[in-house]
């Protein structure tokens, strides 16, 4: 079968083609895999969650409508599938920024003779940010992965997520206001640490 839009793909899929799911499966899992280890820090957990994510995909592609686009449709199970499998979590464990996963599909831009001291203190932000990440609530998590770690627009958030451009705008307010809270939370912890007398 030659390679067709997502969207005849999923009716292949549908009809029984298994090559047509597979080709579905090679696209995405990228994308899926990356949102599953934004969302919940643990390599072997994201891929975990990026397999039940295609185990549900295929098990409810007749609920897909192949009038609409399939990338907000497969995010929105993947985010879903995230959601459940935290809030089944007590507690996540963080782990270091991989800059492998920067972005899915866009290689990362290398910029020659840029000064060391910017390139260290942006690495450190990132590092920070994607640790206070796994601290906020999910749906905040979601909102800010989508945006600024996935580059989609509110509406293409809206699409995924199932809900209005206007809510999006709303949580996505909320969202960064929430991260700004725990990164200052977080400087305000470690400056507190650095400020106390080492004991000797």
């Amino acid at each position: 079968m030659t390679a067709g839009s997502d969207e005849k793909l999923a009716c292949e899929t549908l009809r029984g083609n298994q090559e047509a799911f597979e080709q579905l499966v090679h696209k995405y899992q990228q994308l899926v895999f990356t949102i599953a280890y934004r969302m919940v820090g643990q390599r072997e957990e994201a891929e975990d969650i990026a397999q039940e994510v295609f185990i549900n995909v295929y098990r409810k592609m007749y609920q897909f409508d192949t009038s609409k686009k399939f990338a907000p449709w497969i995010q929105r199970i993947t985010v879903n599938t995230c959601i459940s499998h935290i809030r089944k979590k007590k507690k996540v464990v963080c782990l270091n920024y991989d800059d492998t996963l920067m972005t899915w599909e866009n290689p990362t831009v290398h910029v020659d003779y840029e000064d060391p001291s910017v390139v260290y203190d942006r690495k450190e932000l990132r590092e920070e940010i994607s640790q206070v990440l796994l601290q906020m609530p999910e749906s905040y998590r979601a909102m800010i992965i989508l945006r600024y770690q996935l580059d989609l627009t509110n509406q293409e958030i809206a699409d995924a997520l199932g809900i209005s451009r206007e809510n999006v705008e709303v949580k996505m307010h909320r969202a960064r206001k929430s991260l700004r809270k725990y990164l200052l939370q977080r400087r305000e912890e470690r400056r507190d640490k650095d400020e106390l007398p080492a004991s000797r």
